[in-house]
């Protein structure tokens, strides 16, 4: 991780040296908090850092990156990214670890441009249909490289609200 850490020009961190060290599953990090005493931030970082960390490889692309990125913030997406990558078969030198690594400082995650209103407009009322509207249309959007076209947004809209109509 100290390597890792030096190649990609972060600063040396002590959570993340400690996730590396002890935090190969999501039990690991409740026995790190209770014994050591941790505060529940620096649990939830840990947490964040467990499991997860086994699904992120380079040759996942991209796009799967920037949804990660989106998901996860860039604290935390750094973090797994370099957990992976310190427990990966990789050198420290890795260009494609390290351009997954670097992805924060070349892209920021855009705001989820739709809102409540868009689906109102379309006949949508408050309530749950709303709230399963806009996770489906989210989910939509993110799989679609994060669109910011009025056309590929308004699509987006059409195709969650006729998931939502569609019986289970």
């Amino acid at each position: 991780m100290a390597a890792i850490e030096a190649v990609v020009g972060v600063p040396a961190d002590p959570g993340r040296r400690l996730a590396g060290l002890a935090v190969m599953i999501s039990e690991d990090a409740e026995r790190l908090w209770q014994r050591l005493r941790l505060s529940n931030t620096e649990h939830e970082r840990l947490a964040s850092m467990a499991d997860a960390w086994r699904r992120i490889v380079p040759a996942n692309g991209e796009q799967a990156a920037r949804a990660l990125l989106y998901r996860l913030g860039p604290q935390r997406y750094v973090d797994r990214v370099l957990l992976a990558w310190a427990r990966a078969p990789a050198e420290a030198s890795d260009i494609a670890w390290r351009d997954l690594a670097a992805l924060p400082e070349r892209w920021m995650a855009p705001l989820f441009p739709l809102k409540a209103a868009d689906f109102m407009a379309q006949g949508l009322e408050k309530g749950p249909a709303l709230g399963v509207a806009l996770r489906v249309a989210e989910e939509a959007w993110i799989a679609q490289d994060f669109p910011a076209d009025t056309e590929a947004l308004a699509q987006i809209v059409a195709t969650a609200l006729a998931a939502r109509a569609e019986p289970d």
